[in-house]
């Protein structure tokens, strides 16, 4: 069986939709996906039967004002944005599918803050579990479903092939499209000042790609027989929803770099 990998990284993610795209030309169709954030909604639509092509077209419609609709702030102490103007948009899509019924074998994950603990969601609504998938902490508000109270998965497994393989893939395609952060170990020394500047989001997004780094890496021990598409999302914050086209075509132009790889999961 093979398995499809998308990973975490919010709007980076519509890379994805350029790697979907390659693989729809060269006839390849897994038999499971599961994603983590961003890839958990890219790959809950692939999952449900849409074609990387009918991914775009919706992607693209999201402009600025778009963008502001579906993550309207709200002040609270739980967190900046309800999410419920991304489940309206959802639902015009993918109605009140379930799981377990869907084309493809489909899973995400999510962290269970409770009991501290990763969740893996393989049946049930569809939509509650992208949401439940997408809940990136302080950003969003966290999610309660099943009696949980759930965040974004990709904080704890921002790739996950292990759920892939659980799940009976033999094969692996896996996507990625955080910056990945090759940083060894040194003994103190004196180093020249570069004299930069570091403001508290520079210092939060340095953070955040050496972390996520280092748990990609902890997955690719697990990627014994497969690929793994790094795709350079440079350029591409987190936050640029409205910059679908230029990410599409980040993933497609990187991910057909590997269409020979791609043809022995045919």
């Amino acid at each position: 069986m093979l398995g499809l990998v998308l990973g975490g990284g919010a709007a980076k993610g519509y890379a994805h939709i350029g790697a979907l795209k390659v693989l729809d030309e060269g006839g390849i169709k897994p038999d499971i996906i599961v994603g983590a954030s961003m890839g958990a909604l890219i790959g809950g639509f692939s999952a449900a039967g849409y074609t990387a092509q009918e991914l775009e077209e919706i992607a693209l419609k999201i402009d600025k004002k778009k963008k502001r609709w579906l993550f309207r702030f709200r002040l609270s102490k739980k967190g900046f944005i309800d999410g419920k103007n991304i489940v309206r948009h959802l639902s015009r899509h993918l109605q009140d599918k379930k799981i377990e019924e869907l084309p493809v074998k489909f899973a995400v994950v999510a962290t269970d803050i409770e009991d501290h603990s990763e969740i893996i969601i393989d049946k049930g609504d569809l939509i509650q579990a992208i949401r439940a998938a997408i809940s990136i902490p302080v950003v969003f508000m966290p999610h309660q479903y099943a009696g949980r109270v759930l965040i974004d998965g990709g904080f704890v497994n921002p790739l996950p092939i292990n759920v892939a393989q659980r799940l009976g893939a033999q094969k692996i395609i896996a996507v990625n499209v955080l910056r990945m952060v090759d940083y060894p170990e040194k003994e103190i020394s004196s180093v020249h000042p570069t004299n930069k500047t570091y403001n508290v989001k520079k210092v939060f997004f340095e953070t955040f790609d050496y972390i996520t780094s280092r748990l990609v890496d902890y997955q690719l021990k697990n990627l014994k027989d497969g690929i793994l598409i790094n795709i350079n999302t440079e350029g591409i914050g987190l936050g640029h929803f409205e910059k679908a086209q230029v990410a599409i075509k980040r993933g497609y132009v990187e991910t057909a770099k590997y269409r020979e790889e791609l043809q022995q999961f045919k």
